[in-house]
């Protein structure tokens, strides 16, 4: 990632960043690539502040045979983990009510992504998008005559506080949609199983990570709530500097692993002035059956009711 200027406005700054693709098209870089492209300007229509979107991308075939892919984005000066960073070494708290704004507005992102609505035109272009085929292919969604748009929710998978920028408003902005894929699962041999475990090894950070993607189950539902837990563990982060198991890993030495495929987690007694709101929203994102957690539009309400 380099920090780029507008040559006519050197006051304008932009984020810029390369992709190398050594085997051109074919590459896995490149497809991933283009699929994080996608992702960029799939939400574009909803027209919300609160997920990036690029500014404009270029693909140059090198002569060798290989591709550099070059994508423009807003540059941000600091990001969520750079503000807890700064509590966390000057020993203090977040505001509540910051921790309120901010944790509202990544809700309000999530949830254009776990709504996302298809059109029966764009089918072929998402199909791209599934990582297990087949995930969402029942007969029953195929969009009909009468019915042109279809819901097909997006997961981001790697959501935590460095993937959260703050604006020059304010206001949070979800970015590093590379690890955003469909988010629904059917999971029905050990080789999808392992398929799915694999992708989340690779993009789904740890101690952020969903206890359902440490060892994917041979016949499982896998859903967008793995993003619920993940709020779950952001929320923490911003009251007490980490993610619940990571704290639990520097404090006692537990393995990480085991806390989260325990939901192994302590909340400190004085609870650090927050109130029993903020509290009993950690609890309910961090639920190790994925059907109990509520969806990202009843973590939003809640929110706003604790807000209010």
């Amino acid at each position: 990632m380099y920090l780029v200027a507008d040559k006519s406005n050197q006051n304008a700054l932009y984020a810029l960043k390369k992709i190398r693709c050594p085997f051109g098209s074919s590459d896995e870089s490149f497809k991933n690539a283009m699929k994080e492209i996608r992702n960029y300007h799939r939400f574009a229509n909803s027209k919300t502040p609160y997920i990036i979107q690029s500014i404009e991308e270029c693909v140059i075939a090198e002569p060798d045979g290989s591709k550099t892919i070059y994508i423009i984005m807003p540059y941000f000066e600091k990001s969520l983990q750079d503000i807890i960073n700064g509590q966390v070494l000057s020993d203090e708290r977040m505001d509540e009510a910051e921790i309120w704004k901010i944790f509202t507005g990544i809700c309000r992102g999530l949830k254009v992504m776990h709504n996302h609505q298809r059109s029966g035109t764009t089918r072929e272009d998402d199909e791209d998008d599934m990582l297990l085929p087949g995930s969402d292919d029942d007969e029953d969604d195929i969009p009909t005559a009468t019915e042109l748009q279809e819901l097909v929710p997006f997961a981001h998978h790697d959501l935590k506080p460095a993937n959260v920028m703050i604006s020059a408003e304010g206001l949070p902005v979800l970015v590093d949609l590379g690890s955003c894929l469909k988010a629904r699962h059917l999971v029905r041999n050990r080789q999808q199983a392992l398929t799915l475990t694999d992708f989340a090894q690779e993009h789904c950070t740890l101690p952020y990570r969903a206890p359902e993607l440490l060892d994917v189950a041979t016949v499982c539902d896998i859903s967008e709530r793995t993003d619920i837990w993940s709020l779950g563990c952001l929320l923490y982060c911003c009251c007490f500097g980490y993610s619940p198991f990571e704290k639990l890993e520097l404090e006692q030495g537990a393995n990480l692993n085991l806390a989260i495929s325990q939901g192994k987690y302590t909340i400190p007694r004085d609870k650090r002035g927050y109130s029993q709101e903020v509290i009993d929203l950690i609890k309910a994102c961090l639920v190790l059956d994925a059907q109990e957690r509520p969806s990202v539009g009843e973590v939003l309400e809640m929110a706003l009711q604790a807000q209010a």
